[in-house]
């Protein structure tokens, strides 16, 4: 199953989540709800990338306080949330969620990989009007069976975490982890081949990290995990983004703002984006362009305002580059 991530008022409906094979067996709990009646607003999809492993992804609201429960089969996970919050728990194993930042305003984004070696009960109660953004990638054993230890202790590490019943790892994702599940969740459509290639080739990106986790390697990788004080002065330039929407971003009125030099910004959004500060707010406001016209249903002119260009006809070609669509697809 697979809703595109340009929804504008896609709905999902009772029907729609227990048409999936894996969902026949789901105990709704509460409240009593028919088959056509509408449980989320947004995007959700359940991919099999191959044989094993697959991804669930969201960004949808929920329409209800509602309690799912389910039997979980035997499976290694790994969970990105991005944002907002549900009671989920496997077995005795709560699942943790992010932390809202309200100085801030934002979310603060948590990773966790747990192990199952025997079926489990799962059960998810969600609050509504909460947005949630996540994405779970399943990897049945015979995913990590089918590759030799041969020469790769970290295999071998990996493989014995995934035979400890509910072992697990939470951690704070880096900033290249968060890019590539906002990847995931803005998978751009096309061809069903070719997108589901993009896809895992994201998956298998987080596995990456999440299996570094369990193996306990602290080198740094590219786009590793920042300082607490990085993370704050990150947050400040997302801030300044929001803050002056519609309006043309000097970076020296950043940097003045922040009390930053302009090499130290540089270093900064480098070290964490691995891009140009430049490039980085055009990408964070195109992004922010595209979710108000996916949320908010605003005009391409009101969304190319907000991302700083005075022609629609020049933020229409940018986001086409960025994104593969056009901003008039979204609205379709």
């Amino acid at each position: 199953m697979l809703v595109q991530p340009h929804f504008a008022n896609h709905y999902v409906t009772k029907s729609d989540l227990t048409a999936r094979r894996e969902a026949r067996d789901d105990r709704w709990l509460d409240p009593d709800l028919d088959a056509d009646d509408r449980i989320l607003r947004g995007a959700i999809s359940f991919l099999t990338l191959e044989k094993g492993l697959s991804v669930h992804f969201s960004n949808a609201v929920d329409l209800h306080d509602l309690e799912i429960e389910s039997v979980c089969e035997r499976r290694l996970s790994v969970v990105i949330f991005l944002e907002g919050s549900v009671d989920a728990s496997i077995g005795k194993l709560r699942i943790p969620m992010p932390e809202y930042d309200a100085p801030q305003k934002r979310w603060n984004p948590v990773a966790t990989i747990f192990a199952q070696t025997k079926p489990e009960r799962f059960v998810r109660k969600a609050h509504k009007g909460m947005l949630l953004r996540k994405v779970t990638i399943s990897i049945a054993p015979e995913w990590l069976d089918k590759m030799p230890e041969t020469q790769t202790p970290d295999l071998g590490l990996i493989k014995r975490f995934a035979n400890a019943h509910l072992a697990n790892r939470s951690w704070s994702p880096s900033p290249h982890a968060i890019s590539l599940a906002e990847q995931i969740i803005s998978a751009p459509g096309g061809q069903p081949f070719l997108q589901a290639i993009y896809i895992q080739s994201r998956v298998l990106g987080l596995l990456e990290e999440a299996f570094r986790q369990v193996c306990n390697i602290n080198e740094p990788a590219p786009n590793a995990p920042i300082r607490a004080l990085d993370r704050t002065r990150l947050q400040a330039v997302d801030h300044f983004l929001d803050t002056h929407a519609g309006r043309g971003i000097a970076i020296g009125a950043m940097c003045q703002e922040m009390g930053m030099s302009e090499n130290s910004l540089r270093r900064l959004v480098a070290s964490a984006y691995g891009m140009p500060v430049s490039q980085y707010i055009r990408r964070y406001m195109l992004e922010r362009a595209r979710q108000t016209l996916e949320r908010d249903n605003v005009t391409i002119s009101e969304a190319a305002y907000q991302a700083g260009y005075t022609s629609p006809a020049n933020f229409a070609t940018a986001f086409k580059r960025h994104f593969g669509i056009s901003p008039s697809s979204l609205q379709k």
